[in-house]
Protein backbone atom coordinates (compact mmCIF):
# COMPACT_ATOMS: atom_id res chain seq x y z
CA UNK A 1 0.00 0.00 0.00
CA UNK A 2 2.98 2.24 0.45
CA UNK A 3 2.89 3.23 -3.11
CA UNK A 4 -0.47 3.67 -3.53
CA UNK A 5 -0.02 6.34 -0.55
CA UNK A 6 2.75 8.08 -2.33
CA UNK A 7 0.60 8.46 -5.65
CA UNK A 8 -2.59 10.15 -3.62
CA UNK A 9 0.05 12.07 -1.35
CA UNK A 10 1.38 13.52 -4.78
CA UNK A 11 -2.64 14.17 -6.06
CA UNK A 12 -3.40 15.67 -2.82
CA UNK A 13 -0.95 18.96 -3.95
CA UNK A 14 -3.85 19.82 -6.63
CA UNK A 15 -6.64 20.23 -3.77
CA UNK A 16 -7.88 23.47 -2.32
CA UNK A 17 -11.02 25.74 -1.55
CA UNK A 18 -11.60 28.30 -3.81
CA UNK A 19 -12.61 32.00 -2.96
CA UNK A 20 -15.78 32.86 -5.39
CA UNK A 21 -13.67 32.50 -8.82
CA UNK A 22 -14.20 31.56 -12.37
CA UNK A 23 -11.87 30.45 -15.46
CA UNK A 24 -10.39 33.71 -16.64
CA UNK A 25 -11.26 34.03 -20.54
CA UNK A 26 -7.76 34.52 -21.38
CA UNK A 27 -6.54 31.45 -19.24
CA UNK A 28 -3.89 29.29 -20.71
CA UNK A 29 -5.56 25.96 -19.84
CA UNK A 30 -7.00 24.64 -23.04
CA UNK A 31 -5.21 24.11 -26.68
CA UNK A 32 -5.84 23.37 -29.45
CA UNK A 33 -3.71 20.75 -31.82
CA UNK A 34 -4.26 20.22 -35.66
CA UNK A 35 -3.85 16.92 -36.74
CA UNK A 36 -4.86 14.96 -39.94
CA UNK A 37 -7.63 13.40 -38.12
CA UNK A 38 -8.96 16.86 -37.14
CA UNK A 39 -9.09 19.03 -33.96
CA UNK A 40 -7.98 17.59 -30.85
CA UNK A 41 -7.14 19.57 -27.44
CA UNK A 42 -5.04 18.99 -24.35
CA UNK A 43 -6.72 20.22 -21.04
CA UNK A 44 -4.76 21.03 -17.65
CA UNK A 45 -6.29 19.24 -15.05
CA UNK A 46 -6.38 20.42 -11.44
CA UNK A 47 -6.63 16.87 -9.01
CA UNK A 48 -9.90 18.04 -7.00
CA UNK A 49 -13.49 17.56 -6.64
CA UNK A 50 -14.29 21.09 -5.74
CA UNK A 51 -17.72 21.98 -7.01
CA UNK A 52 -16.60 25.70 -8.31
CA UNK A 53 -13.65 23.78 -10.62
CA UNK A 54 -16.74 22.49 -12.26
CA UNK A 55 -18.19 25.53 -13.57
CA UNK A 56 -16.21 24.53 -17.20
CA UNK A 57 -15.49 27.22 -19.43
CA UNK A 58 -18.04 26.38 -22.85
CA UNK A 59 -15.17 25.64 -25.14
CA UNK A 60 -14.29 23.04 -22.85
CA UNK A 61 -17.54 21.33 -23.20
CA UNK A 62 -17.33 21.81 -26.99
CA UNK A 63 -13.90 20.48 -27.16
CA UNK A 64 -14.67 17.43 -25.41
CA UNK A 65 -17.88 16.42 -26.72
CA UNK A 66 -16.49 16.90 -30.35
CA UNK A 67 -13.28 14.44 -29.76
CA UNK A 68 -13.54 10.80 -30.08
CA UNK A 69 -10.94 9.96 -27.69
CA UNK A 70 -10.07 10.45 -24.00
CA UNK A 71 -6.95 10.23 -22.78
CA UNK A 72 -5.81 10.65 -19.06
CA UNK A 73 -2.45 10.23 -17.02
CA UNK A 74 -3.51 7.34 -15.48
CA UNK A 75 -7.22 4.85 -15.21
CA UNK A 76 -7.92 6.30 -12.14
CA UNK A 77 -11.12 4.33 -11.88
CA UNK A 78 -9.57 1.24 -12.38
CA UNK A 79 -6.94 2.00 -10.00
CA UNK A 80 -9.27 2.50 -7.23
CA UNK A 81 -11.22 -0.70 -7.25
CA UNK A 82 -11.05 -2.52 -4.05
CA UNK A 83 -9.41 0.27 -2.41
CA UNK A 84 -10.94 3.45 -0.13
CA UNK A 85 -10.58 6.50 -1.36
CA UNK A 86 -12.03 8.03 1.79
CA UNK A 87 -9.17 8.88 4.81
CA UNK A 88 -10.78 8.20 7.43
CA UNK A 89 -12.92 5.25 8.37
CA UNK A 90 -13.95 5.83 11.73
CA UNK A 91 -16.11 9.05 12.06
CA UNK A 92 -19.65 7.27 11.75
CA UNK A 93 -20.84 5.75 15.43
CA UNK A 94 -24.21 4.26 16.42
CA UNK A 95 -25.46 5.17 19.45
CA UNK A 96 -27.95 2.77 22.33
CA UNK A 97 -30.72 3.11 19.90
CA UNK A 98 -28.97 1.89 16.74
CA UNK A 99 -29.17 5.22 15.14
CA UNK A 100 -26.11 6.46 13.45
CA UNK A 101 -24.68 9.65 14.86
CA UNK A 102 -21.18 11.43 14.17
CA UNK A 103 -18.81 13.45 16.16
CA UNK A 104 -18.00 16.21 13.52
CA UNK A 105 -20.16 18.20 11.64
CA UNK A 106 -17.24 18.82 9.35
CA UNK A 107 -17.88 16.57 5.91
CA UNK A 108 -15.86 13.35 5.40
CA UNK A 109 -12.19 13.71 3.96
CA UNK A 110 -11.23 11.95 0.61
CA UNK A 111 -8.07 12.27 -0.93
CA UNK A 112 -9.16 14.31 -3.87
CA UNK A 113 -11.54 16.68 -1.48
CA UNK A 114 -14.26 16.15 0.59
CA UNK A 115 -18.16 15.36 0.84
CA UNK A 116 -19.18 18.60 -0.10
CA UNK A 117 -17.29 19.00 -3.71
CA UNK A 118 -18.06 16.88 -6.83
CA UNK A 119 -18.92 12.74 -6.77
CA UNK A 120 -15.91 12.33 -9.13
CA UNK A 121 -12.49 14.74 -9.21
CA UNK A 122 -11.64 16.42 -12.45
CA UNK A 123 -9.86 13.50 -14.02
CA UNK A 124 -12.40 11.21 -13.07
CA UNK A 125 -15.44 13.17 -14.04
CA UNK A 126 -14.47 13.22 -17.67
CA UNK A 127 -13.45 9.54 -17.15
CA UNK A 128 -17.06 9.03 -16.06
CA UNK A 129 -18.66 10.89 -18.29
CA UNK A 130 -16.76 9.74 -21.39
CA UNK A 131 -17.54 5.96 -20.18
CA UNK A 132 -20.89 6.50 -19.92
CA UNK A 133 -20.80 7.72 -23.69
CA UNK A 134 -19.07 5.25 -24.90
CA UNK A 135 -15.94 7.30 -25.83
CA UNK A 136 -12.61 4.85 -25.65
CA UNK A 137 -10.44 6.10 -22.69
CA UNK A 138 -6.69 5.64 -22.89
CA UNK A 139 -4.44 5.73 -19.99
CA UNK A 140 -0.68 7.81 -20.97
CA UNK A 141 0.90 6.08 -18.09
CA UNK A 142 0.55 2.82 -16.11
CA UNK A 143 0.65 3.24 -12.83
CA UNK A 144 3.92 1.70 -12.05
CA UNK A 145 5.35 4.32 -14.48
CA UNK A 146 3.82 7.05 -12.47
CA UNK A 147 4.50 5.72 -8.65
CA UNK A 148 8.17 4.64 -9.85
CA UNK A 149 9.09 8.08 -10.48
CA UNK A 150 7.36 9.29 -7.03
CA UNK A 151 8.53 6.79 -5.00
CA UNK A 152 12.36 7.57 -5.89
CA UNK A 153 11.86 11.00 -3.85
CA UNK A 154 12.46 10.42 0.00
CA UNK A 155 11.07 14.05 -0.07
CA UNK A 156 7.92 13.09 -1.05
CA UNK A 157 7.60 10.50 1.39
CA UNK A 158 7.82 12.63 4.39
CA UNK A 159 4.99 14.92 2.98
CA UNK A 160 2.12 15.50 5.08
CA UNK A 161 -0.77 16.57 2.89
CA UNK A 162 -2.19 18.39 5.74
CA UNK A 163 0.67 20.97 6.07
CA UNK A 164 1.08 21.42 2.36
CA UNK A 165 1.67 25.29 2.58
CA UNK A 166 0.74 26.47 -0.90
CA UNK A 167 -2.68 25.28 -1.87
CA UNK A 168 -4.67 28.40 -2.15
CA UNK A 169 -1.74 29.96 -4.44
CA UNK A 170 -1.90 27.36 -6.14
CA UNK A 171 -5.81 27.39 -6.87
CA UNK A 172 -5.58 31.28 -7.47
CA UNK A 173 -3.02 30.95 -10.32
CA UNK A 174 -5.31 27.81 -11.87
CA UNK A 175 -8.19 29.76 -11.91
CA UNK A 176 -6.29 32.31 -14.04
CA UNK A 177 -4.62 29.98 -16.24
CA UNK A 178 -1.02 30.95 -15.34
CA UNK A 179 0.48 27.68 -15.98
CA UNK A 180 3.75 29.59 -16.38
CA UNK A 181 3.31 30.32 -12.76
CA UNK A 182 2.34 27.35 -12.00
CA UNK A 183 5.08 25.68 -13.03
CA UNK A 184 7.57 28.02 -11.15
CA UNK A 185 5.74 27.06 -7.88
CA UNK A 186 6.34 23.69 -8.51
CA UNK A 187 9.88 24.07 -8.76
CA UNK A 188 9.93 25.75 -5.97
CA UNK A 189 8.52 23.27 -4.05
CA UNK A 190 11.49 20.84 -5.16
CA UNK A 191 14.11 23.68 -4.69
CA UNK A 192 16.01 21.39 -2.10
CA UNK A 193 15.63 18.15 -4.16
CA UNK A 194 16.12 19.23 -7.58
CA UNK A 195 15.94 15.74 -9.33
CA UNK A 196 12.60 15.76 -8.08
CA UNK A 197 11.06 18.29 -10.38
CA UNK A 198 13.00 16.26 -13.00
CA UNK A 199 11.35 12.93 -12.09
CA UNK A 200 7.89 13.97 -11.10
CA UNK A 201 7.19 16.01 -13.91
CA UNK A 202 9.62 16.48 -16.77
CA UNK A 203 10.76 12.50 -17.26
CA UNK A 204 7.00 11.67 -17.49
CA UNK A 205 6.13 15.01 -19.70
CA UNK A 206 7.90 12.75 -22.29
CA UNK A 207 6.37 9.62 -21.64
CA UNK A 208 2.80 11.17 -21.55
CA UNK A 209 3.50 12.61 -25.54
CA UNK A 210 4.83 9.71 -27.07
CA UNK A 211 1.40 7.72 -25.60
CA UNK A 212 -0.20 10.37 -26.99
CA UNK A 213 1.12 10.66 -30.11
CA UNK A 214 -0.50 7.13 -31.74
CA UNK A 215 -3.65 8.45 -30.55
CA UNK A 216 -3.25 11.73 -32.28
CA UNK A 217 -2.59 9.92 -35.45
CA UNK A 218 -5.81 7.35 -35.34
CA UNK A 219 -8.41 10.10 -34.04
CA UNK A 220 -9.31 12.89 -32.20
CA UNK A 221 -8.34 13.39 -28.72
CA UNK A 222 -9.21 15.00 -25.71
CA UNK A 223 -6.35 14.83 -23.25
CA UNK A 224 -7.07 16.06 -19.75
CA UNK A 225 -3.51 15.73 -17.62
CA UNK A 226 -2.16 17.82 -14.58
CA UNK A 227 -2.02 21.39 -15.33
CA UNK A 228 1.73 21.43 -13.89
CA UNK A 229 2.82 19.13 -16.99
CA UNK A 230 2.09 21.70 -19.82
CA UNK A 231 4.80 25.13 -19.50
CA UNK A 232 8.17 24.87 -19.93
CA UNK A 233 10.60 23.97 -22.33
CA UNK A 234 10.03 20.48 -21.41
CA UNK A 235 6.55 20.56 -20.80
CA UNK A 236 3.80 18.59 -22.80
CA UNK A 237 2.89 21.68 -25.50
CA UNK A 238 6.64 22.38 -26.27
CA UNK A 239 7.34 18.60 -25.97
CA UNK A 240 4.03 18.82 -29.12
CA UNK A 241 5.67 21.21 -31.04
CA UNK A 242 8.72 19.37 -30.93
CA UNK A 243 7.26 16.59 -32.77
CA UNK A 244 5.71 18.96 -35.44
CA UNK A 245 1.86 19.60 -33.83
CA UNK A 246 0.20 22.70 -34.76
CA UNK A 247 -0.79 24.11 -31.12
CA UNK A 248 -2.57 27.45 -30.17
CA UNK A 249 -4.19 28.37 -26.92
CA UNK A 250 -8.33 28.14 -26.91
CA UNK A 251 -10.01 31.24 -24.89
CA UNK A 252 -12.06 29.90 -22.17
CA UNK A 253 -15.67 31.55 -23.16
CA UNK A 254 -18.25 31.47 -21.03
CA UNK A 255 -22.07 32.43 -22.06
CA UNK A 256 -24.48 34.02 -20.22
CA UNK A 257 -26.91 31.37 -20.87
CA UNK A 258 -26.33 27.26 -19.82
CA UNK A 259 -25.18 25.96 -23.62
CA UNK A 260 -26.49 23.44 -25.22
CA UNK A 261 -23.14 21.38 -25.25
CA UNK A 262 -23.08 22.04 -21.08
CA UNK A 263 -26.73 20.51 -20.71
CA UNK A 264 -25.76 17.41 -23.26
CA UNK A 265 -22.81 16.45 -21.17
CA UNK A 266 -24.59 17.53 -17.49
CA UNK A 267 -27.95 15.15 -18.60
CA UNK A 268 -25.63 12.58 -18.63
CA UNK A 269 -26.33 11.27 -14.76
CA UNK A 270 -26.95 7.29 -14.60
CA UNK A 271 -25.42 4.16 -16.13
CA UNK A 272 -28.15 1.24 -16.29
CA UNK A 273 -26.39 -2.25 -15.58
CA UNK A 274 -27.97 -5.39 -17.18
CA UNK A 275 -27.17 -9.18 -17.08
CA UNK A 276 -28.90 -12.44 -17.68
CA UNK A 277 -27.28 -14.64 -15.31
CA UNK A 278 -28.36 -18.49 -15.82
CA UNK A 279 -31.83 -17.54 -16.21
CA UNK A 280 -32.23 -14.52 -14.42
CA UNK A 281 -32.03 -10.72 -14.99
CA UNK A 282 -30.21 -8.50 -12.48
CA UNK A 283 -30.55 -5.10 -13.48
CA UNK A 284 -28.75 -1.64 -11.54
CA UNK A 285 -29.02 2.18 -11.97
CA UNK A 286 -25.58 3.59 -10.92
CA UNK A 287 -24.09 6.85 -11.14
CA UNK A 288 -21.86 5.88 -13.81
CA UNK A 289 -20.33 2.79 -15.62
CA UNK A 290 -19.53 0.41 -12.78
CA UNK A 291 -16.49 -2.01 -13.03
CA UNK A 292 -17.17 -5.70 -13.70
CA UNK A 293 -15.53 -8.55 -11.52
CA UNK A 294 -16.35 -11.77 -11.36
CA UNK A 295 -20.27 -11.72 -10.41
CA UNK A 296 -20.53 -8.54 -9.17
CA UNK A 297 -20.26 -4.98 -10.45
CA UNK A 298 -19.04 -2.01 -8.55
CA UNK A 299 -18.83 2.05 -9.13
CA UNK A 300 -16.97 4.78 -6.89
CA UNK A 301 -17.12 8.03 -6.55
CA UNK A 302 -13.79 8.98 -5.87
CA UNK A 303 -14.18 12.51 -5.32
CA UNK A 304 -16.94 12.25 -2.41
CA UNK A 305 -15.40 8.61 -1.18
CA UNK A 306 -18.88 6.72 -2.10
CA UNK A 307 -19.22 3.67 -3.19
CA UNK A 308 -21.95 1.37 -4.99
CA UNK A 309 -21.88 -2.01 -5.50
CA UNK A 310 -23.66 -5.56 -6.46
CA UNK A 311 -23.27 -8.86 -6.19
CA UNK A 312 -24.92 -12.37 -7.29
CA UNK A 313 -24.61 -16.03 -6.24
CA UNK A 314 -27.13 -19.03 -6.91
CA UNK A 315 -29.44 -19.50 -4.36
CA UNK A 316 -29.66 -22.57 -1.88
CA UNK A 317 -33.60 -23.42 -2.03
CA UNK A 318 -33.46 -24.83 1.00
CA UNK A 319 -32.90 -21.02 2.58
CA UNK A 320 -35.36 -17.96 2.96
CA UNK A 321 -34.72 -14.38 2.74
CA UNK A 322 -34.74 -13.97 6.59
CA UNK A 323 -32.16 -16.78 6.79
CA UNK A 324 -30.19 -14.82 4.15
CA UNK A 325 -30.32 -11.53 5.53
CA UNK A 326 -29.04 -13.42 8.98
CA UNK A 327 -25.86 -14.56 7.29
CA UNK A 328 -25.53 -11.36 4.95
CA UNK A 329 -26.36 -8.02 7.02
CA UNK A 330 -24.69 -7.43 10.26
CA UNK A 331 -27.30 -5.94 12.04
CA UNK A 332 -25.60 -3.88 15.07
CA UNK A 333 -27.83 -4.34 18.24
CA UNK A 334 -30.87 -2.03 18.24
CA UNK A 335 -30.54 -1.80 14.81
CA UNK A 336 -32.43 -4.73 13.24
CA UNK A 337 -32.57 -4.61 9.18
CA UNK A 338 -36.29 -4.48 7.74
CA UNK A 339 -38.34 -6.33 5.17
CA UNK A 340 -40.07 -4.37 2.21
CA UNK A 341 -41.69 -5.51 -1.13
CA UNK A 342 -40.66 -4.01 -4.06
CA UNK A 343 -43.74 -2.76 -6.75
CA UNK A 344 -43.31 -5.88 -8.70
CA UNK A 345 -43.37 -8.20 -5.72
CA UNK A 346 -39.84 -8.95 -4.86
CA UNK A 347 -39.42 -8.91 -1.23
CA UNK A 348 -36.15 -7.81 0.38
CA UNK A 349 -34.07 -7.29 3.62
CA UNK A 350 -32.24 -3.92 4.07
CA UNK A 351 -30.24 -2.71 6.75
CA UNK A 352 -26.70 -1.58 8.20
CA UNK A 353 -24.02 -4.04 8.18
CA UNK A 354 -21.73 -3.22 10.52
CA UNK A 355 -19.26 -6.43 10.31
CA UNK A 356 -15.50 -6.80 12.38
CA UNK A 357 -12.74 -4.70 10.69
CA UNK A 358 -15.50 -3.90 7.98
CA UNK A 359 -16.96 0.14 7.07
CA UNK A 360 -20.42 0.62 8.39
CA UNK A 361 -22.54 -0.18 5.13
CA UNK A 362 -26.05 -0.30 3.98
CA UNK A 363 -27.34 -3.46 2.90
CA UNK A 364 -30.08 -4.81 0.95
CA UNK A 365 -31.01 -8.66 0.10
CA UNK A 366 -33.23 -9.93 -2.23
CA UNK A 367 -33.79 -13.12 -3.78
CA UNK A 368 -35.81 -15.16 -6.82
CA UNK A 369 -36.10 -18.91 -7.29
CA UNK A 370 -32.19 -19.29 -8.64
CA UNK A 371 -29.99 -16.36 -7.23
CA UNK A 372 -29.28 -14.16 -4.41
CA UNK A 373 -29.16 -10.42 -5.05
CA UNK A 374 -26.99 -7.86 -2.56
CA UNK A 375 -26.73 -4.25 -2.84
CA UNK A 376 -24.02 -2.70 -0.80
CA UNK A 377 -23.46 1.15 -0.37
CA UNK A 378 -20.80 3.32 1.99
CA UNK A 379 -19.61 6.39 2.11
CA UNK A 380 -18.67 9.40 3.98
CA UNK A 381 -21.27 11.12 6.88
CA UNK A 382 -23.68 12.74 4.78
CA UNK A 383 -24.12 10.08 2.36
CA UNK A 384 -24.32 7.57 4.71
CA UNK A 385 -27.34 9.31 6.76
CA UNK A 386 -28.97 10.72 3.50
CA UNK A 387 -31.41 8.94 1.06
CA UNK A 388 -28.79 8.14 -1.74
CA UNK A 389 -28.43 4.28 -0.63
CA UNK A 390 -32.00 4.10 -0.52
CA UNK A 391 -32.49 5.23 -4.10
CA UNK A 392 -29.65 3.19 -5.32
CA UNK A 393 -31.23 0.48 -3.44
CA UNK A 394 -34.59 0.70 -5.47
CA UNK A 395 -33.00 0.97 -8.74
CA UNK A 396 -32.05 -2.96 -8.20
CA UNK A 397 -33.81 -5.75 -9.83
CA UNK A 398 -33.86 -9.32 -9.95
CA UNK A 399 -36.13 -11.26 -12.08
Amino acid sequence: MARYWLFFVWLWVGTSLLHGQTYQHDGKLLWEIQTKKGKSYVWGCLHSNDKRLFDFPDSVYIAFLNTKQLALEVNVLELFVGRDPLINNNLLQLDKRGKMYTGTNEPSKTYYGTEDGMPQFMDAWFQSIAEMRNIPVFALESLDEQTKAIEEIPMIESMNPSKYKNDDMLMNLYLNGRIDLIDKLMRSNFMKQPQAYSKIIENRNRKLVESLKPLLSKETVFCAIGASHLYGNQGVLQLLRNNGYSIRPVTLSKGPKVSKDESTIKNIRQYVYQDTVDGSIVKAVFPGKPRLLPSKASYQELGQGNDYSIQWFTRDSSLSLIEYAEMYIASPPDCPYVLGTLEDGTQYAQGLHDAYQERLKWKRVLINENHVLIGTCHGGNKFMNSDRPVRFFNGIVIE
